[in-house]
């Protein structure tokens, strides 16, 4: 038979096996196809992750100031994206924060208020403020400064008073008595605690009492005036009180006190107050009712309740619209899928074989409440991460060499943004001191108290409903807001809202911005001889992860004292929280900008190039000898949109996997047949047949190689692409990386490689695959000749050097020759090759002529056992067609064996 029936006739059994085999035939078939609409599935539930523009707000450095700096930090800790350009990118601004609640407030208030024509009358009520400030303390402190000096009744009466009349008519005193009350001269130093509690009628009828509150201008005028009221009821001297009170005049009140400490005073004018409120007060409702205001209000919300914030993420948000304000949201946050690379997540996660993690001791250097926050931090395996990477900026040192006096100069201009951290902390320790005197001011000074009998005066509260009640601010309200006493007693009608929610406010949270701030390390810099002392103490503060960085100024010696003209120096800090300096960018190009804030932005957020700002700033300030008015700010280049997909960067790690468990199962069958084939002797008695073993490989590759070119057809129906069966992981993975980066792979970049500076390439995948496959056949009919298996004739390992094999020797005619030639007599007798002599004929049958060999054995030897006795030895023997062939012989003559 020839090549193609042989190979037609093996085909055709291999198919009948496999419709035997239904179960079989449907797995193949099915399995791949199942594979593939899992990442069918997997990429409908994974769309393509689209970014808009990204617009990145610029980074304030120590240099620009302390506020922005740490405003910088807290609204750009996770780097922000926005649509639209920054604040910052435009030309003379550096700002990103104008939009925030708290900045749009002050821009209301500075428009509304601050530049108003009206608002500049406030300095002459802060003047006459400070005047009545200084008057009060003086009759609380110094009373006899004023002592003999008092206020004239006459001077702060109504200009149409009713008093005198009163006094004449309804009374019945005399026109001298009324005259001496009139123009007595009350003791303003006696008053200066309040109402004396007295009875008027004790009064009236004491001539010392009325002498230490009233100067007569006539020598016995106490007696006189004792003598005419000492007569009057209890109800009837209230009634003349209530009548003065009904006829002062409050507006010259004012305007005559201030004349006690100066005579050249003009006293407190209140009516331009009044004016300067009434002018003032439609654009301070204009101000409320600004959206500004109302967002302070809504924002704030939750400040003002009792429980305050309920959760932290509601506080970080209420601090990020009062300070940040940013648009869109708050800007998106650009995701990496570059983290993982260089195993920096194990940094990044705290993972470091090296080390081992400090153990919690108390910290005797700060307060119980700071050891108590860092405890419950490195407690919990989320805020430890976040911990890990604070904690050198916020409580850690920073080195530097040598300590000569040039270095210490430039570092203590350097130390200027800790300078001011710690004069923050001290304004506000300050208030543990400061605050209970303003609650005491507002609860029980004297100053408040006349305040509020002032305005519950009658007189005092109609002016103030008269000029400003219709704006809302009415005495009621004011008085409501600076009430003192127990909520059941607040008038009906108020709000329940005064001073004290806000003292209250105030006082928790400047207390507990004071508790956060004592857990600050700000003395930070520590000086040492020479480099190898610096690197000594690093390593110990790496133990604690209290070690923020080392500045070593190469070109200094300890006893340097000017500086050179260029200063020279370096940074050295843990290779953990910066970028690795043999990393230039990374390994697999995605679309995207690099603004990962953990991994991207080390240099920033790890703190080396806030140490270089400051730095920097003090070689400038050391140099020049001048403050410097300008502070850095760093910008991120813009970023355009673009498309990146999570499930392409998943399956590019993954993809080859999933080639190979496609077909594992038909690869697993092929070797199950093609092993079962050799057990059951089947191989060999094809070969028996005349069927060689290139049609029998050749067999199992076409069968093979059908099946999967029917799976492969079935994905090409359902996914549209033509996927070859491979199981060679790089070229799958740069097949992938093409269709990552949007370009997928064509003609025109098959030689080329998704990496720059990579050799390698796609093309070069497919030709390693073709050498591997001709090295894997090679060595496949290499090993089936040398180890055919137990029932197999092997070949020796040299087999490859034998003339024998390539030539052919003796033996059966090939298939064309038993067609055209016939079997010639044999007249020369058969010889052994041991006995050259030849052997006598008549143990031999001489072959007949006409007939045509169908099997040919030649020199078959067997032997079991090595150096035993061969059971066959060199057996010749053909077998013809058309003819039955037996052995016949003794037990143990070979016959078994030679079949």
């Amino acid at each position: 038979m020839g090549f193609a029936r042989q190979i037609q006739l093996l085909l055709w059994k291999n198919w009948t096996l496999r419709k035997r085999q239904k179960i079989r035939f449907v797995v193949e078939l099915v399995w791949p196809l199942s594979l593939f609409l899992v990442l069918i599935w997997l990429r409908n539930a994974n769309p393509l992750y689209s970014q808009h523009e990204c617009h990145f707000p610029n980074k304030a450095m120590p240099s620009a100031g302390m506020l922005p700096w740490l405003q910088g930090i807290f609204c750009n800790v996770n780097n922000p994206c926005f649509q639209s350009p920054t604040p910052g990118e435009s030309p003379g601004i550096v700002s990103n924060y104008n939009n925030s609640i708290l900045a749009r407030v002050y821009q209301d208030f500075q428009e509304l208020l601050l530049n108003a024509p009206e608002s500049q009358h406030f300095g002459q009520v802060w003047t006459e403020l400070r005047t009545l400030s200084q008057l009060m303390d003086t009759l609380r402190t110094h009373p006899e400064r004023i002592a003999g000096r008092g206020v004239r009744i006459r001077d702060i009466l109504k200009d149409e008073e009713t008093l005198t009349p009163f006094l004449i008519k309804n009374i019945g005193l005399s026109n001298s008595v009324v005259h001496l009350l009139v123009n007595s001269q009350v003791r303003v130093e006696q008053f200066a605690y309040g109402v004396p509690d007295l009875a008027l009628k004790d009064i009236a009828c004491n001539e010392a009492l009325l002498d230490h509150f009233i100067i007569f201008s006539q020598h016995r005028g106490a007696r006189t005036v004792r003598d005419a009221l000492c007569s009057l009821s209890q109800g009837t001297l209230q009634w003349i009180e209530d009548t003065l009170y009904a006829n002062v005049d409050f507006f010259k009140l004012f305007r005559v006190l201030p004349t006690l400490l100066d005579s050249s005073s003009e006293g407190i004018n209140l009516k331009s107050w009044g004016k300067i409120v009434s002018d003032i007060s439609p654009r301070i409702q204009e101000f409320i009712h600004q959206p500004s205001v109302q967002d302070l209000l809504w924002v704030t919300r939750p400040l003002l309740q009792n429980g305050g914030p309920q959760t932290f993420t509601q506080l970080m948000s209420i601090l990020s619209d009062l300070l940040c304000g940013y648009p869109e949201g708050g800007g998106s946050r650009v995701f990496s899928f570059n983290w993982y690379e260089d195993n920096n997540y194990k940094a990044f996660l705290g993972i470091d074989s090296t080390r081992k993690d400090p153990i919690y001791s108390y910290d005797k250097r700060t307060t119980s409440f700071c050891n108590a926050l860092i405890q419950s931090l490195e407690s919990n395996p989320l805020t430890k991460i976040a911990w890990r990477a604070a904690k050198p900026l916020l409580m850690g040192k920073i080195l530097f060499t040598p300590d000569s006096p040039a270095a210490q100069r430039i570092l203590k201009n350097a130390n200027s943004t800790f300078e001011e951290l710690e004069r923050l902390r001290k304004l506000v320790k300050a208030w543990e001191e400061v605050g209970p005197q303003i609650w005491y001011f507002f609860d029980s000074s004297t100053q408040m108290t006349m305040i509020r009998d002032t305005l519950e005066h009658p007189t005092v509260k109609n002016f103030l409903n008269r000029h400003v009640g219709e704006e809302g601010i009415t005495a009621e309200v004011l008085l409501n807001f600076l009430y003192n006493g127990p909520p059941e007693n607040r008038a009906a009608g108020m709000i329940n809202f005064d001073w004290r929610d806000i003292f209250n406010i105030a006082d928790r949270s400047l207390r507990l911005v004071n508790q956060y701030l004592e857990c600050l390390v700000l003395d930070k810099f520590e000086s040492y001889d020479d480099e190898i002392q610096l690197t000594q103490r690093a390593l110990s503060l790496l133990e604690e992860n209290r070690f923020w960085a080392g500045v070593v100024f190469p070109d200094m010696y300890p006893w340097t004292s000017s500086l050179p003209p260029h200063v020279k120096y370096k940074i050295r800090m843990d290779i953990d929280v910066v970028e690795k300096t043999n990393k230039i960018k990374d390994r697999y190009w995605d679309s995207g900008p690099r603004a990962d804030p953990v991994e991207d932005f080390r240099y920033i957020w790890g703190g080396f190039a806030y140490l270089q700002d400051m730095v920097e700033q003090g070689i400038t300030r050391s140099q020049a000898q001048v403050e410097v008015p300008v502070g850095v700010y760093l910008q991120q280049m813009p970023y355009p949109c673009f498309v990146d997909d999570s499930f392409m960067i998943i399956l590019n790690r993954c993809f080859p996997i999933f080639m190979v468990l496609a077909w594992i199962y038909s690869v697993s069958m092929t070797v199950k047949g093609i092993v079962l084939e050799k057990e059951l002797r089947l191989k060999e008695t094809l070969k028996n047949q005349g069927v060689s073993n290139a049609v029998i490989w050749c067999t199992w590759f076409l069968d093979s190689f059908s099946i999967m070119s029917m799976s492969i057809f079935l994905l090409t129906v359902f996914i549209m692409s033509l996927l070859s069966p491979v199981a060679f992981g790089f070229g799958t993975e740069y097949l992938v990386r093409f269709e990552e980066q949007g370009l997928g792979l064509q003609w025109n970049n098959i030689g080329n490689s998704p990496m720059e500076g990579d050799e390698y390439s796609f093309l070069l995948s497919m030709e390693m695959m073709l050498l591997d496959a001709a090295i894997y056949g090679l060595l496949a009919w290499y090993l089936d000749q040398v180890f055919p298996g137990h029932h197999g004739t092997p070949l020796p390992w040299y087999f490859l050097l034998q003339e024998s094999y390539w030539l052919g020797g003796e033996g059966c005619s090939t298939r064309e020759e038993r067609a055209l030639e016939k079997t010639e007599p044999l007249t020369e007798e058969m010889e052994d090759p041991d006995h050259p002599g030849g052997k006598n004929d008549s143990f031999f049958e001489r072959e007949l002529p006409g007939l045509v060999p169908g099997v040919c054995v030649k020199n078959l030897i067997k032997v079991f056992e090595p150096g035993s006795r061969p059971a066959v030895d060199r057996l010749n023997i053909t077998f013809y067609e058309n003819q039955i062939t037996a052995f016949l012989g003794h037990n143990g003559a070979g016959k078994t064996t030679t079949l």
